[in-house]
């Protein structure tokens, strides 16, 4: 867990928000297995919202905040640069993950 919190400070996302901590743990569920990718709702958000006790749509609601606070404060050049594209607005939070989680797995 630490060098996904380390990426996700890296990134400009602010422990302020709900949704770096589900974040955190969808991208590390991501990472261990990528064809979760496959399945976003039902292998990635159900069980953080089940640990939660919250809905997968809280959990993803909450991740676009956090990701909107981090675009706005340099988290857009820093995604640019780990994923190679170009971003002309914030990823869905799907893409996000995958691009978290494929840059933590090629990164170890």
């Amino acid at each position: 867990m630490r060098k996904t919190d380390q990426l996700l400070q890296q990134a400009k996302f602010s422990k302020r928000y709900q949704g770096y901590h589900y974040l955190l743990l969808c991208v590390e569920l991501a990472a261990e297995d990528e064809l979760r990718l496959c399945s976003l709702i039902k292998q990635i958000y159900q069980p953080v919202a089940d640990q939660y006790q919250l809905t997968y749509q809280d959990i993803e609601r909450n991740i676009r905040t956090a990701r909107d606070y981090a675009w706005q404060n340099g988290g857009k050049e820093f995604l640019e640069d780990i994923s190679g594209g170009k971003f002309y607005e914030p990823p869905a939070v799907g893409e996000l993950i995958e691009i978290l989680a494929d840059f933590l797995n090629s990164s170890a």
